[in-house]
């Protein structure tokens, strides 16, 4: 059956392929962006769009940042948090990986704890923060302890996925050439195959546990969170800020140094 032919002088008039924006027009749309973002949170301030004195100044914050700075909290403030921060984050990553393997490997595992995840699964970390404090007081350990839960769930349900959907095919061409035992299999096959999607809930987890730890240090764990609370404290939202966009920017160095470790790991990957 041939192609229905064009209606002479109704030629269709086709688009054509959007091509991409060069680096220096990316970089002046981005710069706009930010100017516009700046111009409309400073006249949110001026003309008080959310309250008279609830709005922080802008064009302030580079003071406030010398003064967190010259004040020695900011340095300190961002060391204590990195504390608990890399506690948390590995203890909970390498147990949710280690169990959530342990579940998509094994259907005795699976079916023995899966009502205890149904169970425990839907309980935010901040629930824990009660118990947290009554096992380890207000200290680093609370604080990982709260982080830790928070990441072990999104590592789980994200290695249990990968483990899962580990194409068939490579286990039978493991038994083909030998490597059909359990732990040699788990090495040589199902680990390699389902590393994409454990980095990728890995990377996931590395932006949740800075969600956990700063509501963990809103109650006293010292910390970044702690010193925002403490600023809010005597109206001092300029330097609410300034510790807002440290987080920021330490999760940008963290997530940029886990991209190039991921790469790195599966550089073997097409």
């Amino acid at each position: 059956m041939g192609t229905l032919a064009e209606p002479r002088g109704h030629a269709v008039r086709r688009s054509a392929p959007l091509r991409p924006l060069r680096l220096p027009r990316r970089a002046l749309l981005g710069l706009a962006g930010v100017l516009a973002f700046v111009a409309l949170w400073k006249l949110s301030h001026d003309y008080a769009w959310t309250g008279a004195g609830t709005m922080p100044d802008p064009f302030k914050l580079p003071r406030a940042l010398w003064d967190e700075w010259t004040s020695g909290r900011l340095l300190p403030a961002i060391g204590s948090s990195l504390i608990h921060y890399v506690w948390g984050l590995g203890i909970g990553a390498v147990l949710g990986m280690a169990v959530g393997f342990a579940a998509a490997a094994n259907d005795t595992f699976e079916a023995a704890h899966a009502y205890i995840a149904r169970l425990l699964r839907p309980i935010p970390p901040l629930a824990w923060v009660v118990f947290a404090i009554a096992w380890f007081q207000v200290s680093h350990a609370g604080a990982a302890f709260v982080i830790a839960i928070g990441v072990f769930w999104v590592n789980y349900f994200a290695t249990h996925a990968a483990v899962r959907g580990v194409d068939p095919r490579y286990y039978e061409l493991a038994r083909v050439f030998g490597q059909g035992g359990a732990v040699r299999r788990s090495v040589t096959v199902t680990l390699p195959a389902a590393a994409p999607g454990m980095l990728s809930g890995f990377r996931t987890g590395v932006g949740q546990a800075w969600m956990a730890l700063i509501a963990a240090e809103l109650l006293g764990v010292p910390g970044m969170g702690q010193e925002m609370n403490s600023a809010a404290g005597v109206g001092a939202y300029e330097a609410v800020v300034i510790y807002m966009f440290a987080i920021s920017a330490v999760y940008a160095i963290c997530d940029f140094a886990f991209v190039r470790l991921e790469n790195w790991i599966l550089q073997w990957r097409p």
